[in-house]
């Protein structure tokens, strides 16, 4: 008995600090479980009483760990603190855009970005009134213990970790919520420490599948696209991808969004092909890789030269291909990654900013829009007579708020709320206004002809809504759709499909079906002109993979050992290369 009351009497010798300090972790796993939409009132409850008892466990551990180091300076304390709540800061953003935890493909992702906002005032007084309360909570509730003390702090902080880890309760919760309750578990510097020190993942590369890999396929209907017999003979494609396109920009989706803010848009969903697609990545090189290669885990086609890619397939046949983005071009070495995904130039910031009639126009994240499009066009007018396939990445798009400052072009200016400063939806009207003057363009310049193919889409959704949350009420899933739309000089009369299935997988077999060229047997994707195919979504995440079938969704981590979850995650990594 009395080595039990000594046990809880030092694992309570902080317990205010610990409640305290364990605060924005609850209110970050309870926006977690609401961005990944967990409905289930049991599953909340489960959730947030199990956080509450692993964030106060870890803390108290890192606590008595410095009490037994003999750390007394609560200066230093309140720094450390301030550091773990910086941690968690990022994962709640990152959860905010993203609806993902920070890990390391975030970390991955942090270069080349420009960091403007962090000098916003209302970042800054966040960032102090965190510092401040850091400093306040171990100054009034921090206290130097024993030596003793701290040991048995830490002994009863470690047993409970250890019990949750061996025996978590949240396991026992209905699919999926076992798994995306347990996901928010894990506090935000073990899980990117965890992330960054797993096992890196292989790619299977095979010319011939393997009969258990066959047999997964052709459960989840993979590794068959076929054209449609759209196709035709086009020798100028153009694949614009607006950076974090959504369509809750969109009127036709989202009927507060005011009819002139996206009438660009609308209307090609009114003259042209369109439809609004799944996302399964949810960052420009993750969704270009995906977009590229019809297959779903990004990581493994880039780190693996892109063993899959339509772009490769059109510079076979004959495409000059070349990649124009308003942003750095060595932006995570994509200058270098988009040449082994088959683009012959790969042009960017760098590049303009050698150019006396674009460098001006160089400011935030890179090249307005606007003259990106003004370049395309003269690019196009070079090789008016050659097979060119160009794609275009925009920037002016790019979260927090979109483009700032346009460096004196003018635009039509929507007479609403939220748009006279800048915000997204500001962004998304400017960007239309961009895209039509770029198809005026090259209507003028003769290069809108019965030659020409032109794709539009985004590279990833954004999901952040803030601050102009009242736009997006109520929220519907079709918000984190991206559109995707198909322009010829005479509007195609077959649709796409409307399938709620139909994925980013969808756009190399898509573009391949409209060129009438071969579509790779390693596709995961099938072209959007096929209707009645049964379409699968497979969304890799940094540590496990959500399957969306018409049958219903599994949640699988991708360190599983289970039998039945082995046969997906081989499909997953599997590249199947031509003969």
């Amino acid at each position: 008995m009395k080595t039990l009351r000594f046990f809880f009497s030092a694992f309570f010798t902080h317990a205010k600090l610990l409640l305290l300090a364990s605060l924005p972790a609850l209110a970050l796993t309870a926006f977690g479980l609401y961005q990944l939409e967990v409905t289930a009132p049991g599953a909340w409850v489960a959730a947030l009483g199990m956080r509450a008892l692993v964030e106060f466990a870890f803390l108290g551990l890192c606590l008595s760990l410095l009490n037994l180091l003999g750390f007394k300076n609560k200066w230093g304390l309140a720094g450390a603190l301030y550091a773990y709540y910086l941690a968690t800061t990022a994962d709640f953003v990152l959860l905010w855009y993203f609806k993902e935890r920070f890990g390391a493909k975030y970390l991955d992702t942090l270069q080349g970005g420009d960091y403007d906002f962090l000098t916003d005032w209302r970042i800054v007084s966040y960032l102090v009134l965190l510092f401040l309360f850091c400093v306040f909570a171990v100054r009034r509730f921090f206290q130097a213990g024993r030596r003793r003390t701290a040991a048995g702090q830490m002994a009863g902080c470690a047993l409970v970790l250890a019990a949750v880890y061996l025996f978590n309760p949240l396991q026992g919760l209905s699919k999926p919520n076992d798994f995306l309750t347990t996901y928010l578990l894990p506090p935000s510097p073990v899980y990117t420490l965890r992330a960054v020190l797993a096992p890196v993942p292989q790619a299977l590369r095979v010319k011939q599948l393997p009969p258990a890999t066959a047999q997964t396929a052709k459960k989840y209907h993979v590794f068959s696209a076929r054209n449609s017999g759209i196709g035709k003979e086009y020798t100028r494609v153009i694949f614009i991808a607006t950076e974090s396109l959504s369509a809750k920009y969109l009127h036709r989706f989202n009927p507060l969004i005011p009819p002139a803010a996206s009438a660009v848009y609308d209307r090609l969903f009114d003259v042209y092909p369109a439809t609004t697609l799944h996302t399964v990545t949810l960052s420009t090189l993750y969704g270009l890789s995906v977009i590229f290669s019809s297959h779903p885990y990004a990581r493994l086609s880039y780190e693996n030269g892109y063993p899959l890619s339509f772009v490769r397939v059109l510079k076979e046949h004959g495409f000059h291909t070349a990649f124009l983005r308003g942003a750095h071009e060595d932006y995570m070495d994509e200058n270098i990654l988009f040449h082994q995904a088959g683009f012959e130039e790969v042009i960017g910031r760098n590049f303009f900013a050698k150019q006396a009639a674009y460098a001006p126009f160089i400011d935030w994240w890179g090249l307005t829009d606007r003259k990106l499009y003004e370049y395309a066009a003269e690019y196009l007018a070079r090789r008016k007579n050659e097979k060119t396939f160009l794609t275009l990445l925009t920037v002016d798009t790019h979260v927090p708020l979109g483009r700032a400052d346009y460096l004196g072009q003018e635009y039509e200016e929507i007479a609403a709320p939220f748009y006279a400063v800048p915000t997204m939806p500001r962004a998304y009207a400017r960007a239309g206004q961009d895209l039509q003057h770029f198809l005026q363009l090259l209507e003028q310049k003769g290069l809108l002809d019965d030659k020409t193919l032109i794709v539009w889409t985004g590279d990833h959704p954004s999901f952040s809504n803030t601050p102009t949350n009242a736009l997006f009420k109520p929220y519907q899933r079709v918000f984190d759709r991206i559109p995707f739309a198909v322009l010829t000089q005479t509007p195609l009369q077959r649709p796409l499909t409307q399938d709620g299935l139909a994925s980013q997988l969808d756009i190399a077999p898509t573009i391949l079906d409209l060129l009438h060229l071969p579509q790779p047997q390693g596709f995961f994707g099938h072209s959007l002109f096929e209707q009645a195919v049964p379409r699968s979504i497979f969304d890799v995440k940094e540590d496990y993979v959500v399957v969306t079938t018409a049958d219903g969704l599994q949640v699988i981590p991708l360190n599983s050992s289970k039998k039945a979850d082995q046969a997906v995650l081989d499909l997953i990594r599997t590249f199947w290369i031509e003969d």
